[in-house]
């Protein structure tokens, strides 16, 4: 099997209508080919030239979350994008963006306390695609980056692209076409800009971490938030998992830290402290 240097894995699950309806319209816009007597899974690859790299589609026979180690199955890959479904108990429509770890306990795929490298630029690229197209379409539902809370475990850096938040948009032809639409100019973007930006970390505030949202959008900021400890996961953070995150930001490291100042809670003192004892810099939005 031949490989370009610079691989980039795009995975959808056979198990998620909202992955496979994704996958339709990547296929439809975006002019990929079949790879011949190629599979995954004993599914078909198909292949896209992006700049000077490469686009593999691939589908999987389990749910993304549950991809454990799918990087070492695709060893030539050197970035992993999971487009696939949102859910929310609410079923507000959003479109999201997030990167992949855990805090805490793995309970959707992962390791406990172990968090996973974060392209933390295409992040940013991605949001700011969702937020573009879904002013452009006039679209109903919410825009958000969600906090670091899922499987599966990679060691390459990685980051999800969904749609939800229940079957009516998992199976949105439309819905589908703005994440594929999003997911290809940000890879676009990501290839010749990825070095522009400045990781960090946030911590604090709720799941959609709103209060980084600004940070985010902002086409004039240059920091690029990679993973997120929300409120809920903060008696978790220790000094070394907070390492780990910063280390794990991609192509550089995290130099510092983005601080939900009123969303910090109990826990405000003790983050403050450790950052401080460890001489992490931080700011607040």
């Amino acid at each position: 099997m031949e490989h370009d240097r610079n691989m980039i894995a795009i995975i959808t699950s056979s198990k998620d209508s909202a992955g496979a309806t994704i996958k339709q319209q990547l296929l439809k816009s975006y002019g990929f080919t079949e790879l011949k007597g190629e599979s995954f899974d004993g599914f078909p690859i198909f292949s896209l030239q992006i700049e000077d790299s490469e686009a593999r589609l691939f589908t999987a026979a389990d749910d993304s979350i549950r991809c454990e180690g799918i990087d070492k199955r695709i060893p030539a890959a050197e970035l992993f994008v999971f487009a696939t479904r949102h859910y929310s108990s609410a079923g507000v429509p959003a479109l999201a963006t997030h990167s992949i770890g855990n805090w805490g306990k793995a309970e959707l795929g992962g390791k406990d306390g172990t968090i996973c490298p974060s392209p933390a630029a295409l992040i940013k690229l991605f949001l700011q695609n969702l937020e573009a197209v879904a002013k452009s379409e006039s679209y109903n539902g919410e825009v958000v980056q969600e906090a670091t809370h899922h499987g599966p475990y990679v060691e390459k850096p990685a980051a999800f692209i969904e749609v939800g938040s229940s079957e009516n948009e998992w199976k949105n032809e439309k819905f589908a076409s703005m994440v594929a639409d999003s997911l290809i100019g940000g890879l676009g973007d990501y290839v010749t800009l990825s070095a522009d930006y400045e990781p960090v970390v946030a911590i604090g505030g709720l799941h959609y971490a709103r209060s980084f949202r600004k940070l985010m959008l902002d086409k004039d900021s240059k920091y690029a938030v990679a993973h997120i400890c929300p409120k809920h996961n903060l008696s978790s953070l220790t000094p070394e998992l907070l390492q780990q995150a910063m280390s794990s930001c991609h192509p550089k490291k995290a130099a510092a830290v983005a601080l939900d100042w009123k969303g910090l809670g109990t826990e405000k003192q003790r983050i403050v402290k450790l950052l401080e004892g460890t001489g992490i810099g931080y700011f607040k939005t």
